[in-house]
């Protein structure tokens, strides 16, 4: 605590989205019970960045990457669909009890960089 390690983003902030990139912040919660969940919500920010900018090569790109495994990326970043609405179904919806191991989300994310 107190390090500067947010006024360290700030300053970056500016040189990174100047280069095409995205800055994420996020506080991170000593009490949630799921320890992905800081990584999952920067990835579900990013998406609506993506949206917001536009940026058809980027979305062509994970189109190309998911196919047929979409699904499975709209089950871990809900955000997707705002990307790709055309492939959003009701039959893709996301069960109240469905979870998704550790392995597989890190495999996801990946894919998604």
């Amino acid at each position: 605590s107190g390090s500067g390690k947010s006024m360290l983003v700030n300053c970056l902030s500016d040189k990174v989205n100047a280069v095409g990139g995205y800055v994420i912040k996020h506080k991170f919660d000593v009490l949630c019970l799921c320890p992905l969940s800081g990584v999952i919500s920067a990835f579900n920010q990013v998406c609506l960045m993506i949206k917001v900018e536009d940026r058809p090569m980027v979305t062509k790109k994970l189109r190309a990457e998911f196919g047929v495994d979409f699904n499975l990326l709209l089950r871990l970043l809900p955000n997707v669909s705002v990307l790709f609405p055309e492939l959003v179904s009701p039959a893709l919806r996301v069960e109240a009890g469905e979870a998704m191991n550790a392995r597989s989300v890190c495999f996801m994310l990946l894919r998604f960089v």
